[in-house]
């Protein structure tokens, strides 16, 4: 994880075709030119390829709507045949000042980086040792017991 002014940014990698970049804090100018800087490396890693997903989901306030080095990295990421989205804004998108929506509606967008995960490569094939994960490493709940087995989930509530 990198830490600089007002921001915070980590790189995972999910799988060989799937790397997530992951902001957290302020996105001002500073943050877009470092944030496209990491997306650059990030290409010129080995076994690049595939996708790159930006997670926007923790930025606490965008300070800026000049996403011109983001489109850079975009651009240059499709030259080299991996494609970059955004993902994690669509929940408060009506609450960001227009200048900002247009912004970001430049690029491929995603609800949710799991969204982009399920659709862009499939169900994730990884085998960890303990019980399941969420995307924040917390331990996720047990599934209820369903007459008396446990190996059994219940049916969700129809809608």
């Amino acid at each position: 994880m990198v830490r600089f002014d007002g921001a915070q940014l980590s790189v995972e990698v999910c799988s060989p075709r799937l790397r997530i970049v992951r902001v957290a804090g302020v996105l001002d100018r500073t943050t877009v030119g470092r944030l496209a800087g990491v997306v650059a490396t990030q290409l010129t890693r080995p076994g690049s390829a595939g996708h790159i997903v930006v997670d926007l989901g923790e930025v606490s306030f965008f300070g800026t709507d000049d996403l011109t080095p983001m489109r850079q990295a975009r651009d240059g990421a499709r030259a080299s045949g991996v494609r970059l989205h955004l993902a994690g804004v669509s929940a408060r998108e009506s609450l960001l000042p227009v200048a900002i929506t247009s912004a970001l509606a430049e690029f491929s967008m995603f609800a949710t980086v799991e969204r982009a995960e399920r659709e862009l490569v499939g169900p994730g094939a990884a085998v960890a040792i303990g019980g399941p994960r969420s995307s924040y490493g917390w331990s996720c709940p047990p599934v209820p017991a369903v007459d008396g087995r446990r190996d059994t989930p219940a049916a969700p509530p129809r809608s």
